[in-house]
């Protein structure tokens, strides 16, 4: 199946625009329904399924299938939905907000701030952990574990076996622990 994407991507390089019609029809419902978990807003996520393909589009000649075109898809797809959506959050903070509104949360950081810090270097941790990892064990962790997706809805999301997820999944925890034990042991 990822044979028959990769062989497309190489018809649009050299300019085919049907087999570019091809690749959206495959796998825009896809994209189109993370943009839903994302927006909760139909007409959004059409607009971000645009996007995103514009954005593909744009970066076509850097696919090299050393992950299915799937993920990769996936992947742009999901990092233009996390800068939309915390841009999004980002103009929502800076709405003028009541005069003493931030007062509890300051007061809650105040009275136990080893929680918080440890919280932000937990945080901190896994995402630099997350970047360490191969592309394709970081996508299936994300979906998995941030967007609380299904093994068999990111199997059908990224066009591959159920088994090689869980087996992505396995590596990518495996490296992970063995990776945050070292991070945890240079504290």
């Amino acid at each position: 199946m990822e044979n028959d994407d990769n062989l497309l991507v190489r018809k649009i390089v050299k300019g085919n625009t049907d087999a570019f019609r091809q690749i959206v029809e495959k796998h825009q419902s896809k994209i189109f329904y993370l943009g839903l978990k994302f927006f909760h807003n139909p007409e959004e996520a059409e607009d971000f399924t645009q996007d995103v393909f514009l954005r593909a589009y744009e970066k076509l000649a850097t696919f090299r299938g050393r992950v299915p075109f799937g993920a990769w898809l996936y992947r742009i797809a999901y990092n233009l939905a996390v800068n939309k959506y915390y841009f999004n959050r980002r103009r929502l903070t800076e709405l003028p907000l009541e005069e003493h509104a931030g007062e509890a949360e300051t007061e809650d950081r105040e009275a136990n701030p080893e929680v918080k810090l440890s919280d932000d270097e937990f945080r901190k941790m896994v995402r630099l952990i997350l970047d360490e990892i191969p592309d394709i064990h970081n996508i299936i962790i994300k979906m998995h574990y941030f967007d609380n997706l299904k093994l068999v809805q990111i199997a059908r999301i990224l066009d591959i076996p159920l088994n090689t997820v869980k087996s992505h999944v396995f590596r990518a925890k495996k490296i992970m622990k063995k990776k945050m034990a070292a991070f945890v042991g240079a504290q």
